[in-house]
């Protein structure tokens, strides 16, 4: 199969080399003004609260936090907020925040002010963010005064801290700034706190932003910083190896490639993604009317059918160069609450490889070669998200093996959201590229019944996720988000595939180092850390 899938990209790589093979990877110089990063693209927009998590991307180098990822632990630590406490029962956050920030343009002191206005635009009604559910559970954010705020939860809100880091979705804008000129001005050019200030976008092209010298703490190596937005894989490896980009965000198939060149990866400090194939049309509650009875996969045998006919060795080796490792449970990594560590030996037996059972399943669930199951194949491409049309393609060929017909579409990751934001996508499956976050959240997101995600719902899971919310002892949660994980993996709630670290390509006599953790919302992360080779 391995032929099969890469003949495309391929063809189109010897063409890449064969216009820059006489072009070396960057000149030689000690300093580049402009950091270029030629991205896969991502939902294009200044508005944090109208945007999934990985196209905060665009944020990262000029909208803030409150709290910080550390780059090499993983922990949360001090950024506009310098300390933080909650409550016993998690239901009182408060937060201190950190003196003689000031916003770019001259739009004053960042105060608690600005914190709660941030929070009331995570109320607009246009907002889909992917913590929406977990925005709205705020009952109330008292600005005590100008440095301490406090969040006042309907529930426990024991995720706190991480939906107000780096790996969330709340960024910290400027209310002077949105009082002075409201939705239009901060259209045009958002104020934030950054180490760098935005300059202007190019809808749909590219984002510029430029250093901020008199930052509170951080000094980026690089006066300017560009996002390029690139869709067409050759043509960023194309960027990358003729010094027009400086960093490129390749499909794992296309970096043999670029090392040949001189080219280096950089690789987060984590294991954060996985890749699972989720499935339309899931919507098991009583009285559900998107429920449609004659979506093949509502029969468990074809959900476990499609698992048994993929050859995840094969596929990992063909499109993920062998770094991927196998997920269980999708989700669920071996440091998640309530990982069960039984799912990897029984794993093989439920969901491994074995076409001769798919095609039995398939049989009793009443397909066959006088009636073949249809379905469609759609699949998108975001930052750190490439590989993702590829996979698509390898489901076609195993599915044809066990006598299953199937169409591939590529679409915009918008039109893939907002299908399976309205529930109509019973139609299709679609392979999709998820970073790490606490069970709660990855349960809120995708599997409660009233996530705007709607990935797998049933009555079981929404009354052990009520059950979750509200439990704070640590060893209850433990199994209560256990018991979730079970019921998903004796289902076969979806496809999950593998868990791997985002990795980014780049032209060494330009970057030297570059340590992020990969678990910040929009993976590449931490653009104030990237150092230029001396």
């Amino acid at each position: 199969m391995r032929l099969r899938l890469t003949v495309v990209l391929i063809t189109a790589v010897a063409l890449v080399l064969g216009l820059v093979s006489t072009t070396t990877p960057a000149a030689a110089q000690a300093k580049v003004e402009k950091l270029v990063f030629a991205s896969a693209g991502f939902e294009d927009t200044n508005r944090f609260w109208m945007v999934a998590r990985p196209d905060h991307l665009q944020f990262d180098p000029f909208l803030e936090t409150l709290l910080e990822v550390d780059p090499k632990t993983g922990t949360y630590t001090p950024r506009l907020a310098e300390k933080w406490e909650a409550s016993p029962d998690f239901r009182r956050w408060t937060f201190w925040l950190r003196k003689g920030v000031q916003f770019h343009f001259g739009y004053g002191p960042f105060t608690g002010k600005d914190v709660a206005h941030s929070y009331a635009l995570t109320q607009r009604p246009e907002a889909k963010m992917t913590l929406g559910p977990f925005w709205r559970g705020v009952e109330e954010v008292k600005v005590v005064n100008d440095y301490q705020v406090v969040f006042y939860m309907k529930k426990p809100a024991t995720t706190m801290d991480y939906a107000v880091s780096r790996a969330g979705d709340f960024r910290i804008v400027s209310k002077a700034q949105w009082d002075k000129e409201g939705l239009e001005g901060f259209d045009k050019r958002p104020a934030g706190t950054g180490s760098y200030r935005y300059v202007g976008r190019q809808q749909g092209i590219s984002i510029t932003f430029e250093r901020q010298d008199n930052h509170w703490r951080d000094k980026p190596a690089f006066k300017q910083l560009e996002f390029r937005i690139v869709r067409e894989e050759p043509t960023r490896l194309a960027m990358l190896l003729s010094s027009e980009a400086h960093i490129a965000d390749l499909p794992r198939e296309l970096q043999k490639d670029a090392l040949k060149k001189g080219m280096k990866i950089f690789t987060s400090t984590f294991p954060v993604d996985w890749m699972t194939v989720y499935l339309g049309g899931q919507y098991y509650l009583p009285g559900d009317p998107a429920f449609k009875p004659d979506v093949p996969w509502t029969n468990k045998k074809i959900r476990q059918a499609l698992n048994m006919a993929i050859n995840r060795k094969e596929l990992n080796a063909s499109v993920f160069a062998g770094k991927g490792t196998p997920t269980y449970v999708t989700g669920w990594s071996d440091k998640s609450e309530g990982f069960n560590s039984e799912w990897a030996s029984r794993f093989d037996k439920m969901y491994g490889f074995n076409p001769a059972r798919a095609k039995e399943l398939l049989k009793e669930a009443g397909y066959g070669p006088g009636k073949p199951l249809k379905f469609k194949v759609v699949a998108f491409t975001e930052p750190g998200e490439s590989e993702g049309p590829q996979v698509a393609e390898a489901l076609g060929i195993y599915y044809r093996e066990i006598g299953i017909e199937t169409e591939i579409e590529v679409l915009d990751w918008a039109k893939v959201r907002e299908m399976f934001r309205k529930k109509a996508i019973g139609c299709c499956i679609w392979p999709n590229i998820i970073s790490w976050r606490p069970s709660e959240e990855w349960i809120r997101t995708s599997y409660w019944s009233k996530s705007p995600n709607h990935h797998y719902e049933n009555e079981f899971v929404d009354k052990h996720y009520e059950m979750l919310t509200n439990a704070v002892n640590p060893q209850e949660r433990d199994k209560v988000a256990r018991t979730i994980g079970d019921h998903l993996f004796e289902e076969f709630a979806d496809i999950p595939l593998f868990w791997f670290a985002n990795e980014v390509m780049a032209n060494p006599k330009v970057v030297g180092e570059w340590v992020y953790p990969g678990l910040g919302a929009g993976r590449s992360t931490h653009f104030h850390l990237i150092k230029a080779t001396k």
